[in-house]
């Protein structure tokens, strides 16, 4: 049998034509069902308050996962908009409706179809936003519940009843509750809210593949964490994310201490200080990382996606050591000679008063 006879040959499947008429059909009816909405709304008054007669303001709850005709009916029940009908044919004709999100809005009564939903899309309307940035500690999230007005029973006991990730210790929540904002709903049970950015953490590192790089890399999940924690605490802007990475990962493949001054500032319990003292420097805590080496004994905040994806992806280099000569440059080598260099103008540059508003 020949060569040829044992090779299927198959003819190319003939190249679709774009079917015109069919495009041409679905944009007209594109088009009649726009104009359609527009025409119903503007022949159906009776149906919507006139614009520009808005009344006193209320509170509004939208529960997450709310439909726009379950969100027509909550504002039609509370006299925002006069019937759920239009809001919902007003909602369906305007795009940005999409970006209507849960929560508990501060919103005028009486208000035309078009004006709820701008109202709506207006987030200074929306109340009781919790806000959990990028390296919070632990300690700086807890205060800020204290001040939203929740009391120290209230928080530990919300914190003692957390499920954490795989992997994670569970006497140890520190970098586990993701940075985003969330919203305090009217009577929502605390430990409702904080297992939610838990739960948005366990998303993240879902979506970023952390377990199979922790595996790879023979690291602990806690143990990479730890790393994003300090590359988000070091990283002066996103783009230094990856080298500060990287300048971590090589310090540790040679044995060579971290020497970060942020882990110093976490067992410290300071912030803001871009110089530490002779003492600190001494200090016996694991998190010294001057006088111990290896990683500290756990995170020292809540890194956010970019310092997560960089530590889980570092920028291929060779660097040992970093400073941030001044607001906005940070300067990587793998020369120690170099490094001096750096250090000594950050020194002049701080002098100077560059790096002002720091301690």
């Amino acid at each position: 049998m020949r060569m040829a006879d044992l090779i299927e040959t198959e003819s190319p499947a003939p190249k679709k034509a774009f079917n015109v008429k069919a495009i041409i059909s679905i944009a007209v009816l594109f088009f009649v069902l726009i104009s359609g909405v527009v025409f119903w709304n503007s022949n159906h008054p009776d149906l919507d308050f006139p614009a520009g007669t808005a009344g006193p303001e209320i509170e509004v709850n939208i529960p997450a996962g709310s439909s726009g005709v379950e969100i027509g009916r909550i504002l039609a029940k509370a006299g925002v908009v006069k019937t759920s009908e239009i809001f919902f044919r007003a909602a369906t004709g305007d795009e940005r409706a999409a970006g209507i999100s849960a929560g508990l809005y501060l919103i005028e009564t009486h208000l035309s179809a078009k004006e709820a939903i701008a109202q709506l899309l207006d987030k200074k309307r929306l109340q009781g936003k919790f806000l959990i940035v990028e390296g919070a500690r632990l300690s700086e999230i807890k205060e800020r519940l204290a001040a939203k007005g929740f009391d120290s029973n209230q928080i530990e006991s919300a914190f003692a009843s957390l499920k954490v990730p795989t992997g994670f210790d569970s006497d140890n929540f520190e970098g586990l509750l993701f940075p985003a904002s969330y919203t305090i709903l009217p009577n929502e049970d605390l430990a409702t809210l904080i297992q939610g950015a838990v739960n948005r953490f366990a998303q993240e590192l879902k979506s970023l593949r952390f377990y199979d790089y922790a595996k790879q890399l023979n690291l602990t999940p806690t143990e990479l964490l730890t790393i994003a924690s300090i590359v988000q605490a070091e990283g002066f802007s996103e783009e230094d994310f990856g080298k500060v990475a990287t300048v971590i990962f090589n310090r540790l493949r040679i044995g060579m201490p971290l020497q970060m001054d942020s882990t110093l500032l976490f067992a410290n319990k300071s912030r803001g200080e871009i110089r530490v003292t002779n003492r600190e420097l001494k200090m016996p805590s694991k998190y010294n990382t001057y006088k111990y080496r290896g990683l500290p004994p756990g995170p020292i905040g809540s890194p956010g996606s970019a310092a997560l994806a960089a530590t889980l992806k570092p920028t291929p280099g060779n660097w040992l050591y970093f400073v941030t000569v001044a607001p906005g440059d940070t300067r990587f080598t793998d020369k120690y000679p170099e490094f001096l260099t750096f250090k000594n103008e950050f020194i002049r540059n701080y002098k100077a008063g560059l790096f002002k508003g720091s301690k």
